[in-house]
C-alpha cells in the first residue's frame, strides 16, 4: 500500500516539475527531441546568442549524474518505508516505481500535454510539429533507455536496502561480534571440527559465517531430525491439494502388513497423530516392527512416525520421497545443496563427519539409512547447507511463500500437543514450541551418528537461526552445543544468557574417561589377582560375587535399565559401548578364573 502511494505521489510530483521546467525553459525539452528539431533550434539567432548547445548522450548522462545519485538516495529511503528489506525487493520496488513514473511522463506529459500545447513550442519550429512534437513513436522509443537507467539505479537501491538493517541496528556489530565469539570458542574449547551458522529474517540474510573445517555456507551437513519439518511440509502440501487428509488412518495409504507387527494398529493411527508423535508407537521401533506400545494420543517422540510419513508420501505421489521433496519444496525455494539422497549429498560436497572417542573426534563417514534403519530419510537423513536452511526458515517467516500454504504453515506450528504434564513444551509437526524464553520460540535439534544441528524460528522478532556441526558426542558435546545454540539465540534477541564454561568439555571427558579407566583397570587387576586367588574368608566370597557377577551383570544390563537398546549405544556412543562391554568381559573372565581355582 505504501509503495502504491509513493508511486502516485512521485508521478504527480514529476509531472508538475516537468511542466514547470518546460514552461520556464522550453529549449530544455529540445535536448531529448529528434535531431532534425535540434538542428533547427541551434540555427535560430536567439539561441546562437545564448550559446545553446545540444549535448551528446555521454554529456547528458554526466550532467544528470548528480540527479541519479540523489534519486538512488531518495529511492532507498522510500523503498525502506515501503517495506523492502532485501536486495530483491529493493530492486523490484524501485525499478517498478521508476518505470511507472517514466510511463506517466511519456503518456501524460509528452504524448498528451506537450505534443498538443502550442504555447510551449519554440517559436519557428511549429512546422515540424507533426514530425517532432507529435511523434509518439519517438516518445515511446525513449522508454528502453529509461528502463536501462532505472535498472542501474534499482541495483544500487537494492544493495543499500539490503545493508540498511545492519546500519539501522545500533547493536548490530556488538550482537553479531558476540555470536562470532561464541562459535569461535565452541570450535576451540569444545573441539567441534566445523560449524556453519545462518541467521535470516523474512527479507534476507542478517548474519552468516563458518568456523573450523567448514569453509562455506553452501556446504551440506546431515541435519538429522530437522528433516522432520521437511516431511511435515510435504504432508501439508499434499493435504492442501486433496491427495490425503490428516484425519485418515495410515492403513488407507500404506501396506500395514509390510510395516506393522499387528496390521490392525494401522487402523488406529491417523496421519495427524504421526505428525504430532502421538501414535503410540515405540521410540526405538523401525519399519517392519511398528507396534502401538504407548497410550494412543499421548506424546512420545519416535522416528517411526516420520518413517511412516515418508512411505505415505511415496504411496500417494508414486514418487520416491527424495523426488517429491526436491520437486515440490527444495527447487521452488532454490535449495540446490539439499537432498534426501546419498549420492546427491556426496556430489554436493557433504562435509566430513566425526565421531567422538574418549574426547577425541575421529573422521567417520556418514552412514545413510536403508529400509530397516531406525531413522530413514524422512525422519532424519536429509542433507542441507546453512544457506539452504536459511531459505527454508524464510519460507515459514513469509507464511509459506507460495510453496506451502499459509494454513499449512500455521497447522505445523500451532497444532501442538504437550510433551509433558506442565505443558511448558509442546510439539507441533516437525517443530517443538516453548515459551520459556523472552518470546515464543519454535525449534528443533538434530542428531546423526556424526552430525549435530539446531534451528530456531522466532516469529515475533522475524528471525530464523540454524547452526550445523559435523560431529556427534552423545555424552558431552551434544549438550554443550544445545547450550551454545541457546546462547546464540538469546544473544540475537538482545538478552543475557548463561555463561559457558570453557573447560566443560575437557572436565566432563576427563571424569568420564577416569570412570572408563577405573572399570577396565578393575577388570584387569581382578584377572591378575585371580592367578593367586584363594577362597579363604566369607568376606572375600561376598566381594567376589559382587565383582564378578553383580557388577558386570549390572553393566551389561545398563542399557535395559535406562531403556536404550545396545545398538543405539553402539551407533551413538561407541566408546561407551566398547568400555562397558570390555570391563564386563574382564570381570566375568576374572570370576571364571577364580571359580576354576
Amino acid at each position: 500500500m505504501i509503495l502504491v502511494i509513493e508511486i502516485v505521489c512521485c508521478s504527480i510530483l514529476f509531472a508538475i516539475l516537468l511542466i514547470w521546467r518546460i514552461k520556464t525553459k522550453p529549449e530544455w525539452k529540445i535536448q531529448d527531441m529528434p535531431k532534425v528539431l535540434q538542428k533547427k533550434v541551434v540555427r535560430k539567432r536567439e539561441y546562437r546568442r545564448k550559446n545553446f548547445k545540444i549535448f551528446t548522450e555521454k554529456e547528458k548522462t554526466l550532467k544528470r549524474l548528480p540527479f541519479y545519485i540523489l534519486s538512488v538516495v531518495l529511492l532507498t529511503v522510500m523503498m525502506w518505508f515501503a517495506g523492502a528489506r532485501s536486495f530483491a525487493k529493493g530492486f523490484i520496488y524501485s525499478f517498478l516505481l521508476c518505470v511507472i513514473v517514466k510511463l506517466v511522463c511519456v503518456l501524460v506529459i509528452d504524448c498528451g500535454w506537450y505534443a498538443h500545447n502550442k504555447k510551449v513550442w519554440i517559436d519557428g519550429t511549429e512546422e515540424l510539429a507533426p514530425k517532432s512534437y507529435q511523434n509518439y513513436r519517438y516518445y515511446f522509443g525513449t522508454i528502453p533507455r529509461a528502463m536501462l537507467i532505472a535498472a542501474f539505479m534499482a541495483v544500487f537501491t537494492g544493495f543499500f536496502v539490503d545493508i540498511m538493517p545492519r546500519m539501522e541496528n545500533d547493536n548490530y556489530a556488538d550482537k553479531y561480534t558476540e555470536v562470532n565469539d561464541i562459535l569461535n570458542e565452541a570450535v576451540k574449547n569444545y573441539k567441534v571440527p566445523g560449524i556453519s551458522v545462518m541467521v535470516v529474517d523474512s527479507e534476507g540474510i542478517l548474519f552468516s559465517d563458518n568456523y573450523g573445517k567448514c569453509k562455506s555456507s553452501q556446504t551440506p551437513f546431515v541435519v538429522g531430525a530437522l528433516g522432520k519439518s521437511f516431511t511435515a511440509s510435504c504432508i501439508m502440501k499434499l493435504s492442501r491439494e486433496g491427495s490425503l487428509r490428516l484425519e485418515h488412518t495410515v492403513d488407507r495409504y500404506v501396506d500395514a502388513k509390510k510395516y506393522f507387527k499387528d496390521p490392525s494398529d494401522a487402523k488406529k493411527i491417523t496421519i495427524r497423530q504421526l505428525l504430532n508423535n502421538t501414535s503410540g508407537l515405540g521410540v526405538y521401533q523401525h519399519l517392519g516392527n511398528a507396534k502401538i506400545v504407548n497410550k494412543n494420543g499421548q506424546y512420545t517422540y519416535a522416528n517411526i512416525n516420520y518413517d511412516l510419513l515418508g512411505k505415505v508420501i511415496e504411496s500417494v505421489t508414486g514418487e520416491t520421497y527424495n523426488e517429491y521433496l526436491t520437486k515440490n519444496i527444495l527447487k521452488p525455494l532454490g535449495m540446490y545443496n539439499t537432498s534426501a539422497d546419498e549420492r546427491t549429498a556426496k556430489e554436493n560436497g557433504l562435509i566430513q563427519g566425526y565421531r567422538n572417542y574418549f574426547g577425541v573426534n575421529l573422521p567417520s563417514a556418514a552412514k545413510f539409512p536403508d529400509e530397516d534403519s531406525w531413522a530413514t530419510e524422512s525422519a532424519g537423513y536429509i542433507t542441507s547447507s546453512a544457506a539452504d536452511m536459511g531459505k527454508y526458515l524464510q519460507m515459514f517467516l513469509r507464511g509459506g511463500y507460495g510453496v506451502v500454504s499459509e494454513k499449512g504453515i500455521s497447522t505445523m506450528l500451532y497444532n501442538r500437543v504437550p510433551t509433558e504434564k506442565s505443558g511448558k513444551y509442546q510439539y507441533g509437526m516437525g517443530w517443538l514450541y516453548t515459551d520459556e524464553y523472552v518470546e515464543p520460540v519454535f525449534n528443533h535439534s538434530g542428531r546423526a551418528q556424526n552430525y549435530m544441528s539446531s534451528m530456531y524460528l522466532l516469529p515475533e522478532s522475524d528471525m530464523g537461526i540454524v547452526i550445523l556441526a559435523d560431529t556427534n558426542d552423545y555424552l558431552v558435546t551434544n549438550d554443550l552445543m544445545d547450550q551454545i545454540s541457546n546462547k546464540v539465540m538469546l544473544t540475537l534477541l538482545g538478552h543475557a544468557a548463561k555463561e559457558l564454561d570453557p573447560y566443560a568439555y575437557e572436565d566432563s571427558h576427563m571424569i568420564i574417561n577416569l570412570i572408563y579407566i577405573a572399570l577396565v583397570i578393575v577388570g584387569i587387576v581382578e584377572i591378575i589377582r585371580a592367578r593367586k586367588w584363594k577362597r579363604n574368608t566369607e568376606g572375600n566370597m561376598i566381594i567376589n560375587i559382587f565383582l564378578h557377577l553383580l557388577l558386570p551383570t549390572a553393566i551389561m544390563l545398563l542399557p535395559v535399565i535406562i531403556g536404550v537398546p545396545y545398538w543405539v549405544i553402539w551407533e551413538y556412543a561407541r566408546d561407551s559401548f566398547i568400555v562397558l562391554t570390555l570391563s564386563a568381559f574382564l570381570l566375568y573372565i576374572g570370576g571364571l578364573m577364580k571359580l576354576k581355582k
